[in-house]
């Protein structure tokens, strides 16, 4: 009670403050209703949008396909030896490098010399006995033409000389066979190349690969490393657009700066399923007079599809598709209606967005690429710039083929072939028919000229990540807008729309829903105690 009193008397004292307090509340509830309103304005007023040009221009776009692989030999020899036994000698070592007829292995030649040695005795004790056989049959035939000896006599003088040539020719290959053993003791190289694997060693005891029914001791391996080959493994979305022939860029991570050109070789029949993800070894030929690639060398393969050399691009960031043509148009400063004449004018023109690449006939079936941005491929290899290729229907036009796959990929959904640049719809016509394309792939620009933009409908070829070939709808030198930051901005002004929307107004709306009035309210209920 005496804690108050002071204020008490102040109050009392000074009328002049006591009525002005009511005032000075409302001027108070005023302004800061105002600041409120001005918060609330300043937080929905975002800065003006930079929108960047870039010129048309002349350049190189280069649509591949990418995957990973592994360096391997052209061809592996394994060394083996006709001969048994031990290992003597062994003078090289993985890593060195060989030419014909250097010695590898020496195996103990005891046994094979003695055989050798064997078989030259038989051979020259035959051949003593031959001369002997052939001079008794001689003599054998004086006697018989004498008529000393008899007819029984004369045959077996000539059958002993028969026999004894038999045993001088068998002999004779018994000791080949000698030598071919004794030879086959020393190993040596049978081509040119590197040792690669070299599971035995000094000391070690073989067994033949002649005669041992387990196939012989593996001695070395050995592979000429003067060319070599990248195994790839290429997603099964890509491989109808890899063709033995298609130049390819390597890069393995040993050398992350160095581009090592090849040349695919071949590309596997059998498709080969790795976590349930389907793809196809390729194998690209490189040569490595250098021996930098080695065996076992992880890396990337990039296979060339489509090239096109001084041709008219435009960075892919400025193409969109009508959908978000539409979005990006308000924040350009284009209105809705010269939009949609622009578009309509475009189709009527036949002006698809997407190239043909295959001629097809005038009621499709033909072969149409797409190359508006990238492919919806998510598993191994990818193809830059989502160039795909999709059969149009025998016997359906090109505007009825369009309109389906118009209706499968609007609203961004990527469809089986790749997707549009910026998500939209991924346009296809039929063929390159009469009615002039599919409707869904209309492409377009915004050209920038005294200082405002006009969309253009443009006729598109390949594209990478970068860039896309343009074949129709702008000249050299325009200015084209960059509408990534664009397309951002409609986005974030859309999205607060449907919070006003969803609100009821903002700000100034969520008063009521508190409870309490105030000054400049307009409706707020004074809340209960």
């Amino acid at each position: 009670m005496i804690a108050f009193e002071p204020l008490r008397q102040t109050m009392k004292g000074d009328k002049n403050l006591t009525r002005a307090t009511p005032v000075s509340a409302a001027v108070q509830g005023i302004a800061v209703g105002l600041l409120l309103t001005l918060g609330a304005c300043s937080k929905t007023t975002d800065p003006t949008v930079v929108i960047e040009t870039a010129a048309v221009e002349r350049r190189t776009i280069v649509l591949s396909a990418q995957a990973n692989g592994t360096v391997e030999p052209v061809t592996v020899v394994e060394v083996k030896s006709k001969a048994s036994g031990t290992i003597i000698r062994m003078p090289v070592d993985i890593g060195s490098n060989v030419k014909v007829g250097d010695l590898l292995v020496q195996i103990d030649p005891r046994d094979v010399q003695n055989q050798y040695d064997q078989s030259a005795a038989d051979l020259s004790s035959a051949t003593v006995q031959r001369s002997v056989s052939l001079a008794q049959r001689n003599r054998s035939a004086d006697l018989f033409r004498q008529k000393i000896i008899t007819q029984q006599e004369m045959e077996q003088a000539t059958l002993a000389f028969a026999n004894a040539d038999a045993a001088v020719i068998k002999a004779r290959t018994n000791l080949s066979i000698a030598r071919v053993r004794l030879e086959d003791a020393t190993v040596q190289a049978p081509t040119n190349g590197t040792i690669i694997e070299r599971p035995v060693s000094v000391g070690t005891v073989i067994t033949s690969a002649t005669s041992s029914a387990s196939g012989g001791t593996t001695i070395l391996k050995m592979a000429d490393l003067s060319k070599v080959r990248m195994r790839s493994f290429v997603n099964e979305t890509d491989i109808g657009n890899v063709q033995p022939g298609q130049v390819a860029t390597v890069t393995v991570d040993a050398y992350p700066n160095r581009r090592f050109v090849g040349i695919v070789e071949r590309v596997d029949p059998q498709a080969i399923v790795q976590s349930s993800v389907t793809m196809f070894p390729v194998l690209v030929s490189l040569n490595n007079s250098d021996g930098a690639l080695k065996p076992g060398m992880n890396g990337q393969v990039v296979m060339d599809i489509a090239r096109r050399d001084n041709v008219l691009a435009v960075p892919s960031d400025a193409v969109r598709n009508a959908r978000d043509a539409a979005t990006v148009a308000t924040v350009l400063g284009v209105s809705p209606d010269s939009l949609r004449s622009t578009l309509a004018a475009g189709r009527r023109g036949g002006a698809p967005g997407t190239a043909v690449a295959g001629a097809g006939g005038a009621g499709g079936g033909g072969r149409t690429a797409y190359a508006a941005g990238t492919s919806d491929t998510t598993r191994g290899g990818r193809i830059r710039g989502g160039a795909s290729s999709t059969p149009g229907g025998a016997g359906q036009s090109g505007d009825s083929a369009g309109r389906r796959r118009f209706a499968q990929g609007a609203g961004g959904a990527a469809s089986s072939t790749g997707s549009s640049f910026g998500g939209g719809q991924a346009g296809a016509g039929g063929g390159a028919g009469a009615g002039g394309g599919g409707r869904g792939g209309m492409q377009v620009v915004f050209v920038k000229k005294d200082g405002k933009y006009t969309p253009r409908p443009v006729r598109l070829g390949i594209s990478d990540f970068d860039y896309t070939e343009v074949l129709s709808g702008v000249t050299q030198g325009e200015q084209v807008a960059l509408l990534g930051a664009a397309l951002l901005q409609a986005q974030r002004e859309q999205q607060q729309a449907r919070m006003r929307a969803g609100t009821g107004g903002g700000l100034q709306q969520q008063t009521p829903a508190g409870g309490t009035g105030g000054g400049g309210g307009g409706g707020g209920r004074p809340g209960g105690n």
